[in-house]
């Protein structure tokens, strides 16, 4: 029998960043509204609470494991956080792929992630960024703009993923780059207007002939670059996953304020329409949910560079994304006027998980990933 009770430890963690995520909940409508404006460093009222990631960093002892119960951590998740990571995807790559001394140089610093340009969203083989090394100093020369970039307004710099010169059969293969801020070339955008996820630090940077040296190159192909994504692809969908809790909690109040709580143990013919669509809506957050933790708890055992671990990922992103989306969509349809007013957060929380079914890998990639591991076709067979 699978026992899916959380350790002591676990709870614990757990209790520490749900209460977090309650006082975060209080500054959600200030940055919905002020976009422009990051986050400080760590919220009013936080510095005397202990942080749950960083006392799981420290001993991960007593708990489910560091990776699933960080999962455990991520669906608890505030609508603005309530502490500023100091990590990124580009400092993620520099740890795993890097040699010494890039990491030595980079590996504690946080770094953004650059692929996505305009023109080339979901689609790397679009990217038109280019990377050319002038033989006469060893140096490259980027040039290229980059959107959409999580965590760049507050970062040491980014990981960019650009093409570089054509091989004999034409290919111009793909380069990664460490391009740190203040680099001569480099033009920073500010932040990105969006319809959800404002208080999330999204900024563009354009690269005009930005020279770095020898050193700043990644030895990374794209599979390679690719591998930070089975870590975090799971925790966009725990991040919809907690909006969509968010607001399903809010409908199931609002039906008891209206008289009508919502009861388990009635029959499907006693029950109205509304308490078996909610009923379904849990269902399938539960399970989107579990799929999150189970493509966590297989990281755990397997890392993140491993292709069953690259289609749990996916599963888990396309499952997650899709049922986040669905939960607030119904919800808002429930709520009716209610949910459009700024008094509440239904409407930010319901804008907030469309994205998360869409960055990091739209759910049409994710699935085309999971199809190509059943039926065994390649990239170019299925795409």
């Amino acid at each position: 029998m699978v026992d899916f009770t959380l350790t002591p430890r676990d709870q614990y963690l757990v209790d520490i960043a749900r209460e977090d995520a309650l006082i975060a909940r209080q500054y959600a409508r200030y940055y919905d509204l002020r976009e422009n404006e990051l986050e400080p460093e760590q919220l009013p009222g936080m510095q005397d609470r202990p942080d749950p990631f960083a006392l799981l960093k420290a001993d991960h002892s007593g708990t489910s494991g560091p990776v699933l119960t960080e999962a455990l951590l991520f669906l608890e998740h505030a609508e603005v956080r309530a502490r500023r990571s100091r990590s990124g995807l580009g400092d993620k790559i520099v740890n795993y792929a890097g040699t010494p001394e890039q990491v030595a140089r980079w590996g504690k610093k946080l770094l953004s992630i650059a692929m996505t340009e305009p023109g080339a969203g979901s689609d790397p083989s679009m990217i038109r960024g280019t990377a050319r090394k002038d033989p006469a100093t060893g140096e490259w020369i980027l040039n290229g703009e980059k959107i959409y970039c999580s965590a760049f307004g507050a970062a040491d710099g980014a990981v960019a993923l650009l093409r570089g010169a054509p091989d004999e059969k034409g290919v111009r293969p793909f380069e990664a780059f460490v391009v740190e801020k203040g680099t001569p070339g480099l033009t920073e955008l500010g932040q990105v207007h969006k319809m959800g996820i404002r208080s999330w630090d999204t900024a563009d940077f354009v690269m005009q002939d930005c020279r770095v040296p020898a050193i700043n190159r990644l030895d990374v192909d794209f599979k390679k670059f690719m591998f930070v994504f089975n870590g975090t692809r799971p925790m966009i969908a725990a991040f919809g996953l907690k909006f969509a809790r968010n607001l399903l909690d809010m409908t199931k109040e609002k039906l008891v304020e209206a008289g009508t709580p919502l009861t388990y143990d009635k029959g499907r013919s006693t029950r109205s329409a509304i308490e078996d669509r909610l009923i379904s809506l849990e269902a399938l957050l539960e399970a989107a949910t579990l799929t999150v933790l189970h493509c966590k708890w297989a990281e755990q055992i397997g890392g993140t560079t491993t292709g069953a671990t690259m289609v749990e990922a996916a599963m888990a992103k396309a499952h997650g994304g899709k049922a986040a989306r669905r939960v607030t969509q119904e919800c808002l349809e429930m709520l009716g006027p209610q949910a459009l007013t700024e008094e509440f957060l239904a409407e930010k929380w319901f804008r907030d998980a469309r994205i998360m079914d869409i960055f990091e890998g739209a759910g049409e990639v994710n699935r085309l990933i999971i199809a190509r591991s059943i039926l065994g076709y390649s990239n170019k067979e299925l795409n």
